[in-house]
């Protein structure tokens, strides 16, 4: 396949993993309007280095990746004057409403493996954790999840 060939495919292929994006995005960050801006980012960032795609195991691992790491290079630009998801322990942040209730880690565990279909290894290269850690945070954000009052969680289309 030549270079621009892959670029295309690669444009196709972000344009159809952006709502994915920006949901894992938004348990990261906790706020639509930094998730919207990190997933531009990291697309552009993507579509410039998409020459270091080889097309070796899933593209969406490889962004969501990407997302991870732009949500940590964000946290160290912020220095430390404002705390962020990222930098608060998984205990005390909020996640937004799609997971009511759960905090920042476990909701991004919950979103990979529950609602986006990754194996526990790629969700745990994903988030930078060891698969153990992975399963516990699972475990945690299930139960979390079942203990919430009925009718809490709001519908969507």
């Amino acid at each position: 396949m030549n270079p621009s060939a892959a670029s295309t495919d690669i444009r196709r292929d972000l344009v159809a993993l952006l709502p994915r994006l920006r949901r894992f995005a938004l348990t990261l960050t906790g706020d639509a309007t930094l998730a919207d801006g990190l997933v531009q980012d990291v697309c552009a960032r993507v579509i410039l280095k998409s020459h270091h795609w080889k097309g070796e195991g899933r593209l969406e691992s490889w962004v969501f990746n990407q997302i991870r790491t732009g949500v940590s290079e964000d946290s160290r630009k912020r220095n430390r004057h404002e705390p962020t998801a990222e930098a608060i322990d998984g205990n005390a942040a909020v996640a937004p409403k799609a997971f009511l209730g759960l905090p920042h880690g476990l909701a991004s565990t919950l979103l990979l493996v529950d609602v986006e279909g990754f194996d526990y290894s790629e969700a745990a290269s994903i988030l930078g954790i060891t698969p153990e850690l992975l399963s516990s945070r699972l475990c945690a954000a299930r139960l979390a999840l079942a203990s919430q009052p009925p009718g809490l969680a709001e519908r969507r289309a």
